[in-house]
């Protein structure tokens, strides 16, 4: 390599350019994003915590709602319901009446001691 290399051949231009009043405006539009996004990160974590443990008990609350409503409906009895049944059962045949009788009365979970 040569060692009485030249800079003052090299040259001084500049290939790229700034557009005129960007680093007055820089300054602002910097200070402006910073005050912005300014809230500290612990405060940050500690949003994210609760909005997920508010959306984790609204969850479970809904939940829990649902199989209330439902378990209620479950065992819900009108007397529309039961007149139902009974008129089905009316309808029913001497030997299927028996039938569904002996059904009824073997059954384990129906007859619970």
């Amino acid at each position: 390599m040569k060692k009485d290399f030249d800079f003052d051949k090299v040259g001084k231009r500049m290939p790229y350019t700034v557009p005129d009043g960007f680093f007055d405006q820089l300054e602002e539009d910097v200070l402006q994003k910073t005050q912005s996004a300014a809230m500290p990160i612990s405060i940050q974590k500690n949003s994210r915590k609760l909005r997920l443990w508010i959306q984790s008990m609204v969850a479970v609350a809904a939940v829990i709602t649902l199989i209330w409503v439902g378990i209620a409906r479950l065992f819900q009895s009108s007397p529309e319901k039961l007149s139902n049944v009974e008129q089905v059962f009316a309808n029913l045949s001497t030997d299927d009446q028996d039938y569904m009788l002996s059904v009824f009365q073997d059954d384990l979970f129906m007859n619970e001691p």
